[in-house]
């Protein structure tokens, strides 16, 4: 498909860039290098995506955020804390944001017709839940293996507990409600299920892939985003198929 966009086009979506990028760096969203990463990131999803591609992008940025920060103090002085202020690493950014980019590829250059925006929300519902899961659920005394359902440190790989749950299902509903907001095809409930559904599971392989591969040293929590992010998206893509 070929898209030829207007310089007010280009102009919008490289003001919303460089404001990501200052942004990011005056809130400490990400280091430098995450940051370039970001907005290389963000500015082939809009033009191979659409600018809604990139909004959501902001979203998924924004709230993680907000959860980060949420109580950091105290996951500082657990050292459960992600970076020093809680920034994001260019890894991290780019392990969470790689299969977006290559769904935004396809939108591009696939003669199929698929849901590729729904495809994208579903991979970065998956990373929303990974998130809110983690940073919120470290708040939970109550922390169970997945794998086994024994009681375990609070913060491990593969970690679980009632409150990270819930925050990750709501993490996955913020995705979703925001991709339908966006969607030119306006709020459809079986598509808001879908990619809330998918994310919320996706979060759950997540956290068994962290315990059993990644807790010993045979996945990086990057590969272990990765395959979460991929997994949401096949979960979706079936959903998607049955209905329409």
């Amino acid at each position: 498909m070929l898209y030829v966009f207007s310089p007010t086009y280009i102009l919008i979506v490289s003001i919303i860039l460089i404001l990501l990028f200052v942004f990011s760096q005056l809130l400490h969203m990400f280091d430098f290098k995450g940051a370039l990463a970001a907005i290389v990131m963000g500015a082939i999803v809009s033009f191979l995506g659409y600018i809604t591609w990139l909004l959501l992008l902001i979203v998924f940025a924004i709230a993680s955020h907000l959860a980060t920060k949420y109580k950091f103090e105290y996951k500082k002085a657990h050292k459960y804390q992600e970076g020093e202020k809680g920034e994001r690493k260019i890894s991290n950014v780019v392990y969470a944001g790689s299969i977006g980019v290559v769904i935004a590829i396809g939108n591009f250059v696939s003669p199929l017709r698929l849901p590729y925006f729904l495809l994208f929300a579903a991979a970065f519902a998956a990373i929303t839940a990974d998130t809110f899961g983690s940073e919120l659920g470290t708040l939970d005394s109550k922390t169970y293996l997945i794998t086994t359902f024994q009681r375990t440190t609070t913060g491990i790989n593969g970690g679980i507990s009632f409150l990270g749950e819930v925050a990750a299902l709501v993490g996955s509903l913020i995705i979703a409600i925001s991709y339908s907001l966006m969607s030119v095809n306006g709020i459809i409930v079986y598509d808001l299920i879908a990619i809330t559904t998918a994310g919320f599971i996706s979060c759950q392989i997540d956290s068994i892939l962290g315990a059993v591969f990644e807790n010993k040293g045979k996945l990086s929590k990057g590969q272990v985003n990765f395959l979460a992010s991929l997994s949401s998206v096949l979960i979706a893509l079936p959903f998607f198929l049955l209905i329409h």
